[in-house]
């Protein structure tokens, strides 16, 4: 009997463990994907209706070149500090470079 406890306590332990490390960030794909989507909504934000974003150029980690139309614009993705003891997906703030155009 107290074998089948320690192991039950052991077990509950584990799986305690584990159910938090697999809550404590999103998998790279779907981080990429929050980015990119922060990214379209500041510059859509940012540009005219009349410059339509037509392309996203990943540069590396957490910089994009952002074509529309004739104009690009860099993003750069910045980390939100984060509470100790808070886990989940990374909080972040997406910050716009100068707006450079062809005339």
């Amino acid at each position: 009997m107290r074998n089948l406890s320690i192991k039950l306590i052991f077990a509950v332990v584990m799986l305690s463990g584990f159910s938090t490390v697999s809550m404590a960030a999103l998998a790279p794909q779907y981080q990429r994907a929050n980015e990119l989507n922060a990214v379209i909504t500041a510059v859509t934000e940012t540009l005219s209706p009349y410059q339509p974003i037509t392309k996203i150029i990943y540069q590396k980690d957490d910089q994009y070149l952002v074509v529309a139309g004739n104009c690009s614009i860099s993003a750069k993705i910045v980390s939100q500090p984060v509470k100790p003891g808070i886990v989940g997906a990374r909080q972040f703030n997406v910050q716009l470079g100068k707006q450079r155009c062809k005339k």
